[in-house]
């Protein structure tokens, strides 16, 4: 059930890219942060990075603005800072999977994972627009902070769409063994 949930969480990310959201609201965090706390294997990995990637082709190919293949550098970051929220979401993988004995910890795990997803994503992103050539930063620890600094006005569409995705997909998947009348199948 978790990968076919997961599939499904990978097309809603895919078409919400193209939804007219506002500028860095999406949810292909929340999908990284999902995959994180409740896949395992490859595919945990494979998914989000292979929606983005999707995106992106998808972006190219349609020429839509803002959409597709840029600097490779900035991309490679983008793509480690998407893996970094993967890694981010399996650190909290066994407080979100604990729904016996005390379910609101699990949700309060996934709230916390979202918002040090958000930030890994943030950090590891920037610094890689601050390496970037075409960009104007000075390779300088002040040329580094001037870079976060200038990438705030983005962090906050980030972590409000992470903190609205990612409960709702954790949540959908808690409740779909309900909707569809399946008893005792949390598997992972």
């Amino acid at each position: 059930m978790i990968v076919g949930a997961a599939c499904l969480f990978a097309v809603i990310t895919l078409v919400l890219r193209f939804a007219p959201l506002p500028e860095n609201f999406g949810a292909f965090g929340a999908l990284s942060i999902f995959c994180g706390l409740m896949v395992c294997g490859p595919l945990r990995w494979a998914l989000p990075l292979a929606t983005l990637f999707a995106g992106d082709c998808l972006g190219q190919v349609m020429g839509t603005p803002g959409m597709g293949f840029y600097s490779a550098q900035s991309m490679l970051f983008n793509y480690l800072a998407m893996a970094s929220m993967v890694l981010v979401g399996s650190c909290f993988s066994a407080a979100a999977n604990r729904t016996k004995n005390a379910p609101w910890q699990s949700w309060i795990a996934v709230g916390i994972a979202c918002l040090c997803g958000s930030v890994a994503f943030f950090l590891v992103s920037n610094f890689g627009s601050w390496l970037d050539p075409l960009l104007p930063y000075d390779r300088s620890f002040s040329g580094l902070m001037t870079c976060y600094w200038n990438g705030l006005p983005f962090f906050r569409p980030t972590l409000q769409s992470d903190l609205v995705f990612g409960p709702a997909f954790y949540g959908a998947y808690q409740l779909a063994p309900l909707a569809l009348g399946i008893q005792g199948t949390r598997t992972r």
